[in-house]
């Protein structure tokens, strides 16, 4: 009699399990139309996973495999072990060195860099997993997009295609992949660590409804002039807690202040997280 009862009472306990799953999976079917951009907490760096249903981008990978697995791991459902799409603005380690476990943990179709190589143990580490994932390697400039199932649309803004001028920026900060990820009326502005001599030069205009803060809020980065043209309402600021370098500067807040937008921080916030669909857009809390 007992074992009769704790079998109906395990066979009970699965069926909850199973009917948990399946209702999860029911809710993920019906969320495939709406765009889902997250600022990730991972320490002083950048990774931002953007998801339409099961198609993701995940831009950068921050400092951290372990926080960056952590990240995905509470935006990704836990049977998708696909990313569609990985992009490297560009070759520092708060940006990439999280990105190397990733491509043994994850089946990455296509990964996309810039021009800009840096001669570090990260970066070589880096390209190594890559090679022996044999995932396909893009070089990246203005015009390059991507086009999600349901509608949303990545457009590559910088690097421009005149390989000549990029010479000219030995700093591999100014060859910063920067795109405009637009659904709908939103459009955020995603520009790595571009200074702000190359950001105040971008075609971009007033359409912009959120912008990541160029280089973790650092004072070499969104300038008073990129607020004004712009005039987003949110400005997103990936940084770490107690960061040795002081981001963001106070300056920057006092100009994103000024600007009238509100100031959102990893640091302070966590994970900030939007849903979006054809017409509107709000932060998931």
């Amino acid at each position: 009699m007992m074992r009769s009862i704790k079998f109906l009472s395990g066979f009970s306990l699965l069926l909850l399990v199973i009917a948990g799953i399946l209702l999860l999976m029911i809710y993920e079917v019906h969320q495939q139309d709406d765009l889902n951009v997250t600022f990730l907490d991972i320490g002083q760096g950048d990774a931002i996973l953007i998801s339409q249903g099961s198609y993701q981008i995940l831009i950068d990978g921050g400092p951290s495999g372990r926080l960056l697995r952590e990240g995905i791991a509470r935006h990704m459902p836990f049977w998708d072990h696909t990313v569609e799409v990985v992009i490297a603005t560009h070759p520092d380690r708060d940006h990439i060195d999280g990105l190397v476990d990733l491509f043994a943990l994850y089946n990455v179709q296509e990964f996309w860099v810039t021009s800009a190589e840096k001669e570090t143990a990260v970066f070589d580490a880096l390209m190594r997993e890559v090679a022996l994932s044999q995932v396909p390697v893009r070089k990246v400039m203005y015009g390059d997009q991507i086009s999600f199932p349901s509608g949303a649309e990545l457009k590559v803004i910088y690097p421009i295609r005149d390989t000549s001028k990029l010479a000219e920026h030995p700093d591999p900060n100014a060859i910063s992949i920067t795109a405009l990820l637009s659904y709908g009326k939103e459009v955020f502005y995603l520009g790595g660590d571009l200074p702000y001599e190359i950001e105040d030069q971008l075609p971009l205009d007033d359409s912009i409804t959120i912008l990541k803060a160029g280089h973790h809020g650092s004072n070499t980065s969104t300038s008073e002039d990129l607020l004004t043209k712009t005039k987003p309402h949110d400005v997103v600021i990936s940084a770490g807690r107690g960061n040795r370098y002081g981001h963001p500067d106070p300056a920057v807040l006092n100009r994103i202040l000024k600007s009238g937008a509100r100031t959102l921080r990893t640091d302070l916030d966590g994970d900030i997280s939007y849903r979006c669909n054809d017409s509107q857009c709000g932060r998931v809390y």
